[in-house]
C-alpha cells in the first residue's frame, strides 16, 4: 500500500515539475505539427487559440493501449468511466461535462450513437489509427451541437508509396486473446488500406459478488481509399464496421444493487463516408473545396437469459460542403471557410410486439457556419459563427473567438479564447421509449455553456522541451436531466447552472535521443448549484516514459495514470458516495528480433489496484499479456 501511495505522489510531482503530453501544444515556433480541429482546416499549431492536444503513432505504442479510453488517459481535462472490464460502458467527460457533450469523429465521420446522443468508448479497439486530436472548450461554431465541451478527431493511417503490411497476435491475462492485420499499399496518385481485428476475452464478473465471469468479444474491418480523379480532384472513401458481445449483470430486483444475472448486450455499428475535394490557385487566392456524405448505422440489442429484450437503431445521414480561401495580404496571412451542413437522424425502438416502447422518430438540421483566421507577425487571431435550423425545437447560433501572441523573447506563447456551445436534446430526451417508465418532454431547450480559457506555452532549452499551462472556466445553463422524482420519470431542464473551471498542464521533454517522456496533470472544480457533480475527478495526472534507443533490439515505456476522488451516486439510497483515488501502472517491454519481427509483454494495472470508476461495478486487476508482432515497411 505504501508503494501505490509513494506512486500516486510521483505521478503529481513528475508532471508538475516536468509537464508533458500532447505534440500540439509545443511552442510557437514549431510549424511542424498540423491539427484540424482547431478551424476544420489543415493548420499549424501554432496558428490555434484553443487548446488542442495530439498523440502521435509513437505516442500510442509507447502507451501501449489496446482501448482508445485508456489511451485519453494521457490528455489533459479528460476523465475516463468504465462501467467494469473490457467492453463495458465507458465515458468520457471533458473539463467537467457530460458524457454527450464531446463529438468524436473517426477520419471525419460523426460516430456518437444517434439513438442515445453519445460515443461508448468501450467499443473502440483500433489497431490502425495514426493520431488522436483533442480540442477542448466549447467547439460548437466549428462542429456542432455535440461539441459542446469538446471535438476529437481519430486518424487511421495512411499508406505511404509502396506495399505495408501488419500483424498482431496477443494472448494473456483473463482468456484474453487477440489477433489484427493491416495491409495497405500507396501508388501513384492513391492509396488503398485494410484492417482487421478480432479480440476475445473471458472477463470478470462484473458484480463482483463471485459468480460467473462475464465475456466479450469485438471484432471489426475498415477499409479506406484516396485517388486522384484529375490534378486538381481527388476522390476519398472509408467503411469501418464493428460488431460486439457483452456479457453484463443487472439490477434484477430494483434494489439499486447489481445481481448475478445472465445479460447480454449485442451491437454492431458502420461509419462510412465518400467525398471529392479540388484545390486550386485563382490570383493570389489559394482555393480548397470539399463535398461528402456520412452515415452513421448503430444497431444494439439487449437480453436476459436468452430472450430479446429489447432492440435499437440510430442512424445519422449527414451531407457537408465546405470552401476555403487562403492569402496573403502585405504582411498578413487570412484563411476563410464557409460550411453548409445537413444531417438527419433516424432512431428506431422495439420492445417486442405490443410494446407501447415502439416508435420511430426523425431529427432535421440544417447548418451554416464561418471561420476565420489573421496571422501578422506574433499576432493571431480567430472567429468562428455558426447557424443551426432544427426542425424540432428551437434554432441556435454559436460562436468562438480567440487570439494569440508569439513572445519571442521567452521562446513562449500567450492565447486567449472563448466562446459559446449547445447541446441539442436527443431523441430519447424528447420522445422517450418507456412510457412506464420514462416518458420524453418535447418542450427541452437545448443546453448552452459559456467558456473561456487562458493558455501559456513555452519551448525550453532550444526546443528540446515543451510545457504548457491553461486555465478554463465554464457555465452550463438549461441542463438536462432526468427527474425521477416524477413518475413515470421524464427529463427536463434544471434551472440553475453548472460551473466548471480548473487547471490544465502538459508537455514533453526529451532526456536524450534514446528516452523522451509526456505527461498532463488536470485541477477541477465541477459544481451544480454549489454541489460537486458525479464522477468528475478532481484531480487527473498521467506520465508516460518511453525509451526506445537507435538500433538496438531491447526497449520499453511505462504509463502511469492517476485518478483522484470522485462523487458518484449509490442507487441503492439515491445518496452520494465517495469514490477512493487510484493509480494505475501499465508498462511493455519489446525485443526486436530481426528488422520486421518482434515479441512484447506488457501489463495493466500492475499495481493490482482495487477501484471502481463507477458504484458499484467490478474492475479488472493485473493482466500480463505476451505479444507478436510482424511489420513491412
Amino acid at each position: 500500500m505504501r508503494l501505490k501511495s509513494v506512486l500516486r505522489t510521483s505521478v503529481a510531482a513528475c508532471v508538475l515539475f516536468l509537464p508533458v503530453s500532447a505534440h500540439a501544444q509545443q511552442g510557437s515556433g514549431d510549424d511542424d505539427v498540423i491539427v484540424i480541429t482547431a478551424s476544420r482546416l489543415p493548420i499549424a499549431v501554432g496558428e490555434a487559440t484553443s487548446s488542442i492536444s495530439l498523440l502521435n503513432e509513437a505516442d500510442l505504442e509507447a502507451r501501449g493501449a489496446v482501448f482508445v479510453a485508456d489511451a485519453l488517459r494521457a490528455v489533459p481535462g479528460l476523465a475516463v468511466s468504465k462501467s467494469g472490464p473490457a467492453g463495458s460502458l465507458t465515458q468520457i467527460r471533458a473539463r467537467g461535462s457530460e458524457a454527450n457533450h464531446v463529438l468524436i469523429l473517426i477520419d471525419g465521420i460523426e460516430v456518437s450513437s444517434p439513438f442515445t446522443g453519445e460515443t461508448d468508448f468501450g467499443q473502440m479497439v483500433f489497431d490502425d489509427l495514426a493520431s488522436i486530436e483533442v480540442a477542448r472548450g466549447e467547439q460548437s461554431a466549428l462542429w456542432g451541437a455535440d461539441a459542446i465541451g469538446g471535438v476529437m478527431h481519430l486518424t487511421s493511417r495512411t499508406p505511404e508509396d509502396g506495399f505495408e503490411s501488419h500483424f498482431r497476435l496477443e494472448a494473456g491475462s483473463f482468456g484474453t486473446h487477440r489477433a489484427s492485420a493491416r495491409l495497405a499499399t500507396g501508388f501513384d496518385g492513391g492509396h488503398l488500406s485494410l484492417s482487421l481485428s478480432d479480440l476475445e476475452s473471458d472477463g470478470i464478473d462484473i458484480s463482483g459478488l463471485g459468480g460467473e465471469e462475464d465475456s466479450y468479444s469485438n471484432r471489426s474491418a475498415a477499409v479506406s481509399g484516396a485517388y486522384d480523379l484529375t490534378d486538381a480532384l481527388r476522390f476519398d472513401a472509408s467503411i469501418r464496421w464493428i460488431d460486439h458481445e457483452a456479457q453484463s449483470d443487472a439490477d434484477s430486483n430494483w434494489d439499486g444493487r447489481l445481481d448475478d444475472t445472465d445479460n447480454t448486450r449485442k451491437g454492431e455499428q458502420v461509419f462510412a463516408h465518400i467525398g471529392l475535394a479540388t484545390d486550386y490557385k485563382s490570383g493570389a487566392v489559394d482555393w480548397f473545396h470539399q463535398a461528402g456524405v456520412q452515415l452513421t448505422d448503430d444497431a444494439s440489442s439487449s437480453f436476459a437469459s436468452g430472450l430479446r429484450t429489447a432492440r435499437s437503431l440510430g442512424q445519422r445521414l449527414q451531407g457537408t460542403y465546405q470552401a476555403s480561401a487562403v492569402w496573403t495580404a502585405g504582411e498578413s496571412d487570412h484563411r476563410l471557410t464557409g460550411l453548409v451542413e445537413i444531417e438527419r437522424d433516424r432512431s428506431k425502438n422495439d420492445g417486442g410486439p405490443g410494446s407501447l416502447a415502439n416508435q420511430t422518430r426523425s431529427v432535421e438540421t440544417l447548418t451554416f457556419a464561418l471561420d476565420y483566421g489573421f496571422e501578422r507577425g506574433p499576432l493571431g487571431l480567430t472567429a468562428s459563427a455558426r447557424h443551426e435550423q432544427n426542425d424540432s425545437f428551437d434554432d441556435a447560433e454559436t460562436w468562438r473567438v480567440g487570439a494569440s501572441w508569439d513572445v519571442d523573447a521567452l521562446d513562449g506563447r500567450i492565447r486567449l479564447s472563448g466562446g459559446e456551445g449547445v447541446k441539442n436534446p436527443g431523441v430519447f430526451e424528447l420522445f422517450g421509449y418507456f412510457p412506464a417508465f420514462f416518458i420524453g418532454n418535447p418542450d427541452l431547450n437545448p443546453e448552452r455553456s459559456r467558456g473561456w480559457e487562458l493558455g501559456w506555452e513555452q519551448d525550453i532549452a532550444q526546443g528540446q522541451g515543451q510545457w504548457s499551462a491553461v486555465w478554463f472556466s465554464s457555465k452550463l445553463d438549461d441542463e438536462i436531466y432526468t427527474d425521477f422524482a416524477s413518475f413515470p420519470a421524464t427529463a427536463r431542464n434544471r434551472t440553475s447552472q453548472s460551473t466548471r473551471e480548473g487547471l490544465e498542464l502538459e508537455g514533453r521533454w526529451a532526456f536524450s535521443d534514446d528516452v523522451s517522456a509526456f505527461a498532463s496533470a488536470t485541477f477541477l472544480t465541477s459544481e451544480e448549484n454549489g454541489v460537486a457533480e458525479i464522477r468528475r475527478p478532481e484531480r487527473l495526472a498521467s506520465m508516460t516514459l518511453d525509451w526506445r534507443p537507435e538500433g538496438q533490439a531491447w526497449s520499453a515505456s511505462m504509463t502511469l495514470d492517476h485518478t483522484g476522488e470522485q462523487i458518484d451516486t449509490d442507487f441503492a439510497t439515491f445518496q452520494p458516495v465517495m469514490l477512493d483515488a487510484y493509480t494505475l501502472l501499465g508498462g511493455q517491454l519489446r525485443w526486436q528480433i530481426r528488422d520486421n519481427v518482434d515479441v512484447y509483454v506488457r501489463g495493466e494495472n500492475l499495481l493490482d489496484e482495487d477501484y471502481q470508476d463507477v458504484f458499484g461495478f467490478n474492475t479488472p486487476g493485473r493482466g500480463l499479456y505476451f505479444g507478436l508482432r510482424l511489420r513491412n515497411g
